[in-house]
């Protein structure tokens, strides 16, 4: 006999050394879809770093159409950013493709090493509001309604469970305005990191504690209205990084 016919011949074969066949193990059963988004809400709620993509397809009338940009709620109450941008800086003015960031409440635009001050960032468009504890990402995931655990994706080689829900579109406004004008329910889809909660007294965090980067993270959401989407990628949990001092 060849050794390819002999390599068939034993490939072809689902018995053990015993001539038990071997069972084929059955797939890993899917989590609760509420229970893995409220797990998420509560880690997102106390993430204060993250790297944030956002894109905006077929969706008109937004002052936002592209970010990705490094995102804090530090220090509290007045976040910080910084990244690239595809922005109206000023209301019906075209789209910019701009270097930003966000310190003391403003925003500065510029080449990367210098910036000039635009105006207030929630006048324009404040991408530390995606880690506010109460409208920011973790509010958005929280009101998920009927989420349904359809399947288990690797996103960008991170290992996800897919959930499917609607949301209010007012939810959505804080994180990416005008978003939710005219609309009630749209459909959510996202994609959270398939690992277990902390679990027990040990290792449990505690409410006020900043999340280490681990737990199930939101990975992606999707956002649907009309024929257009709202994407929404997140990597770098907990990843702290710098913006310098501008403005004097």
């Amino acid at each position: 006999m060849s050794v390819a016919a002999a390599l068939v011949a034993g490939c072809s074969s689902s018995s053990d050394d015993t001539g038990t066949t071997a069972a084929t193990p059955p797939p890993a059963e899917l989590p609760d879809g509420a229970q893995i988004v409220a797990e998420c809400a509560r880690t997102t709620q106390t993430l204060q770093w993250v790297h944030f993509n956002l894109s905006v397809s077929n969706v008109p009338n937004l002052p936002v159409e592209t970010i990705s940009a490094d995102v804090t709620n530090q220090p509290q109450g007045a976040g910080q950013a910084i990244g690239d941008a595809k922005v109206r800086l000023k209301p019906e003015a075209e789209f910019t493709d701009t270097k930003f960031l966000v310190y003391d409440k403003t925003l500065y635009a510029g080449d990367g090493t210098k910036y000039s001050k635009v105006g207030p960032a929630e006048q324009i468009y404040d991408p530390g509001v995606i880690l506010d504890k109460d409208k920011g990402l973790a509010n958005v995931i929280a009101q998920i309604q009927n989420p349904k655990a359809e399947a288990r994706e690797k996103i960008d080689g991170v290992d996800t469970v897919k959930i499917t829900g609607t949301i209010n579109g007012s939810v959505i406004d804080p994180v990416v305005p005008k978003a939710g004008d005219g609309v009630g329910s749209l459909p959510i889809t996202v994609w959270i990191k398939d690992v277990a909660p902390p679990t027990g007294s040990g290792t449990t965090l505690p409410s006020e504690a900043a999340s280490p980067g681990t737990g199930p993270n939101l990975v992606k959401a999707v956002v649907t209205k009309d024929s257009g989407t709202i994407s929404v990628v997140l990597s770098n949990w907990a990843k702290e990084f710098t913006v310098p001092k501008v403005g004097g």
